[in-house]
């Protein structure tokens, strides 16, 4: 298997028992996830157009923020991501396309 990385240079910050610069970030962007989460669930169940679409806003822009985060963190170093294999993704694509098939029929 071939563990290629996709990653920019780590930015260091000082590993203490305090928070640093990363510690907070990766606080933040978890936060953003379950704001994001919850928010879904009001959209769902907004009782009026009104009150969906200020939902919606609030929603959008904690996206947002959310992509703003990881990218922030991707470009310090702090996130990676691993190239996947031409195999997974072909075995991925065709369990999903059977899933599709099973749920059509």
């Amino acid at each position: 298997m071939n563990n290629q990385k996709i990653s920019n240079p780590k930015t260091e910050v000082p590993e203490t028992k305090n928070m640093n610069e990363r510690d907070y970030l990766n606080d933040l962007l978890e936060t953003e996830k379950n704001m994001s989460v919850n928010l879904t669930i009001a959209l769902n169940e907004a009782s009026n157009e009104a009150l969906y679409n200020k939902i919606k806003d609030i929603y959008e822009s904690v996206k947002q923020s959310q992509r703003d985060l990881f990218e922030l963190m991707f470009r310090n170093g702090w996130y990676c991501l691993e190239k996947a294999e031409e195999q997974k993704i072909t075995q991925s694509i065709n369990k999903l396309e059977q899933s599709m098939q099973e749920l059509n029929n």
